[in-house]
This record gives structure tokens, sequence and C-alpha cells, in this order.
């Protein structure tokens, strides 16, 4: 296998340690355009993580497309929420953007009494990528594939506990319609971060888990997990050799986070336009693919008005999946 730790960890280095004011090459198709340095990159996670990786990406792409400084700020906490609150009462001119992923859906269903509309307070002006999970094993567990993982906990349901990462989250409902489509009564054990969700499954205390598949490439590769599906409908190109859970006997699970930028509802068409013309001509940079696959990640097709569609059509799925997967806070 690829070395991904170390492609992981350069990826990482490199975009943490990039200048918030990068070099200026702007793009002829936006020199006409009414923003200001700085932008304001917002994301809910914590600094030096996938989203903020991911974020770092975006913003440079930005600087060097529209000649503007874009910093990117990390506010995280109550589930991305308070990153999504600051831009949803910011200024709508373009000047704070929204950078969110997959638990941007989940929110609204999932969190009382936010202060803000997740589906009508904001707009996407593009998505930029998105990554499977992978349904891991400790080593020591006797199955080779999902059919045979689900036959071994229906024999030992004291085996049947399977490590999450938080409330909510894409591999917490991964794990939770796993649980309902397999007729296996799973616990679902949510952790704070993937590292020491990692460090219990490869010690076998819990013996199940869905996890981030860019985080766990040196782990595949020391085998010290074993991978049994991807969450996607298709195979990652990062893994060929590893099934889909579709094709594993699994029809219609298709469980990605995604990761794309928002901005306030009423900001100008034209503005949304000019970030528009960004994102769809950085998804067609090789040097920029080349850096989201090194995260793990695919580039996510479409500019503006395909975002916004993917975005409502994905909040009205997770509100739906949330109520009949009977997934709560408490």
């Amino acid at each position: 296998m690829k070395a991904i730790k170390t492609l992981f960890a350069a990826a990482s280095l490199s975009l943490a340690a990039l200048p918030l004011q990068a070099v200026h090459a702007q793009s002829k198709s936006t020199q006409n355009h009414s923003l200001k340095s700085p932008i304001h990159l917002i994301h809910g996670q914590a600094p030096g993580g996938t989203t903020d990786a991911m974020a770092r990406l975006l913003a440079q792409e930005l600087t060097k497309r529209l000649n503007v400084d874009v910093v990117v700020e990390t506010r995280p906490g109550a589930g991305t929420t308070l990153a999504a609150a600051a831009v949803a009462r910011a200024p709508a001119d373009g000047q704070t953007v929204l950078f969110t992923g997959s638990g941007h859906s989940v929110n609204a269903s999932l969190i009382p009494n936010l202060t803000f509309d997740t589906a009508k307070d904001f707009k996407a002006i593009g998505m930029v990528a998105a990554t499977p999970y992978l349904l891991l094993t400790t080593p020591s567990m006797p199955v080779s594939n999902v059919k045979e993982l689900v036959s071994y906990l229906k024999q030992n349901p004291d085996k049947a506990t399977v490590a999450v990462t938080s409330i909510g989250s894409s591999p917490h409902i991964a794990g939770a319609l796993f649980r309902q489509k397999s007729g296996v009564e799973m616990e679902l054990v949510p952790y704070k971060g993937s590292s020491a969700q990692v460090a219990d499954v490869i010690s076998g205390r819990v013996p199940v888990a869905f996890d981030n598949i860019a985080l766990m490439g040196p782990h595949l590769e020391a085998k010290t997990l074993k991978p049994l599906a991807v969450t996607s409908q298709k195979r990652s190109p990062m893994y060929p050799d590893i099934p889909s859970m579709e094709e594993s006997g699994f029809p219609d699970f298709d469980i990605v986070g995604w990761f794309g930028a928002l901005v306030p509802t009423k900001t100008p068409d034209d503005v949304v336009a000019v970030f528009n013309q960004v994102v769809l001509e950085m998804k067609k940079d090789p040097a920029f693919i080349a850096q989201v696959q090194k995260l793990g990640a695919t580039i996510m097709p479409g500019g503006a008005a395909e975002a916004e569609e993917f975005v409502q059509n994905d909040i009205k799925k997770m509100t739906a999946m949330v109520k009949e997967l009977g997934i709560t806070l408490k």
C-alpha cells in the first residue's frame, strides 16, 4: 500500500505552513470583483485535521485566483454550529465564508434551538471534495468480509460493540445504519476523536469501528487494523481492493463525508458567481486534484448550483435518516 501516512503528514504540514497571505496569481476570469482583503474562511473543526487541511487548500486557491488575502479561522464547538452561527449572522457580502461538511446536514435535525436555519440561512458556492469511511475490525477478529462479520456478531453478541466518532457524525450515522440493516443489536460507542478510538480497536477492547479513510493509511499498511468495506457506493480510488458496503450486501448504503463552502443566503448572485468560477477552475487544476487525493478524498464535480442542490438534498436525507435511526444527543 502507498505510504499514506507520509502523504497525509506532508500535505497537512505544507498546508498548515501556508501563509495566510499567499502568492497572488489572479485568474483572468475573476479579475473584476468587489471582494477585498481579508476574506474570512471559517470552519468548526480543530486545527490540523482533514477539514482544516481542506480549508487551507481552498484558501490557497481563493487567494491566488482572486488576488485577495484569505484568513482561515477555526471555531470548534457545539457540533460545528458555532462556526455556522458566526457566518449566518455575518454581512452577506462574500467576505465571510463557511467551510463545512456532512455534519452541517445532520445538525439541522439533531441539535435543538439553533440560532440559524441550516437550510435557509446559507447558500452554497461550491463543493470541494468527498471522502468515504471505512468499516474496520481488530486484526484478531476471525472475519474477512462484512457478511462474515455480521454472522460472527450474531453468534457472539458480546463482541457487537462499534466505535464511532462523536454522536451525529457521519461515522456514527454509518454505524447506526449498519446496525439497522444488519439486524445485529450493536452498541455504538462514541469517541471524541479518532486517536483514542483507533487505539481501542487495535487492542481489541472495541472490536469494530467506522473511521475516516484519510487517517487509516498507516494502520492499514502496518496491518494493525483490518478493513472490510468503504461506506461509499463505489470503491475508493485510494484503496481499490476494498469493496463497498453495497457490494458487501447492503444496498443503498452510501455515507460519505463531504467538504464545501457556503455563504449567507442574501449574498449577491454576482459575488456567488465569482466564487463559483474559482471553484470550477481549481477543480480542473492537476496540482489541486493531487493535493485533495493526498488527503484521501476525491473531487466533487460541479459549481454553485450543483453544490446548492446537493446540500439541500443532503439536509433532507440526513433529517430523515436521523429520525429513522433514532439518533439523539442523549
